[in-house]
């Protein structure tokens, strides 16, 4: 009778030892593979965000300091251009953005879009979007850009592809190639894929300058009493 119940302890002792074996067995491999899932996820190549090549002419200004060509110019950065300066930020694969005389913008990118909001608005800035990336420029209220004209009004111009202006109270325009409007009340300006376009705030009018000047000769031949010398015919 005793060498029964010696017989069924080892039994019992026997299958516990072998259930604990195999759960802690099943606990370790449960943890390996939830490892291994971690770990791979970890792996994957994450995005990263495109970074631009700047070309600076004149007074270029990066977060409020001097910059010279060759700059790396990170996503939220300030870009600002002063009196006769010009900056081109290279993006690769994402386009261009080129900054004319007295403007300033801050430059957001993501690898498949160009979003950015308009500071100061003078000479322009131009957005070159190649195929199948996206551009915005925001303007969220003319007033508080630093525009130059007293009027306060924003030009748009395509030269490429279609950029969309809305302005006013849920207004939208669409240019096209060629199109040049004028907007006191512009919101933003987008345009997708294969498209160039600006937004500016200043242009040069040189024939407008030659006519004031023309216009002018003979309020000085008044005053100073002097005519121009005349211009003789150049003979062969």
């Amino acid at each position: 009778m005793k060498r029964k119940k010696v017989n069924l302890k080892a039994i019992v002792s026997l299958v516990l030892s072998v259930l604990i074996a195999s759960a802690f067995s099943l606990s370790s491999l449960a943890a390996s593979e939830l490892n291994e899932k971690v770990s791979g996820v970890e792996a994957l190549p994450a995005l990263q965000a495109p970074t631009g090549n700047l070309t600076a002419k004149g007074s270029v200004l990066v977060n409020g300091n001097e910059a010279k060509t060759g700059t790396t110019i990170l996503s939220g950065s300030v870009i600002q251009t002063r009196t006769g300066a010009e900056a081109t930020i290279e993006l690769g694969p994402v386009g261009r953005v080129d900054l004319d005389s007295i403007t300033a913008i801050t430059l957001g990118m993501t690898p498949t879009a160009i979003d950015a909001t308009l500071d100061k608005c003078g000479k322009g800035v131009t957005f070159t979007l190649p195929a199948g990336i996206s551009g915005r420029l925001k303007i969220m209220n003319v007033s508080d850009v630093g525009v130059v004209s007293k009027e306060r009004e924003i030009d748009v111009r395509c030269f490429r592809g279609e950029a969309l202006v809305k302005y006013g109270q849920n207004k939208e325009k669409i240019l096209k190639p060629g199109d040049h409007k004028e907007f006191d009340d512009a919101i933003e300006v987008t345009a997708t894929g294969d498209a160039v376009f600006k937004v500016y705030c200043i242009e040069d009018h040189p024939i407008y300058l030659l006519f004031l000047t023309a216009l002018a000769i003979p309020a000085i031949i008044e005053l100073t009493g002097e005519t121009p010398p005349a211009v003789s015919r150049l003979h062969p």
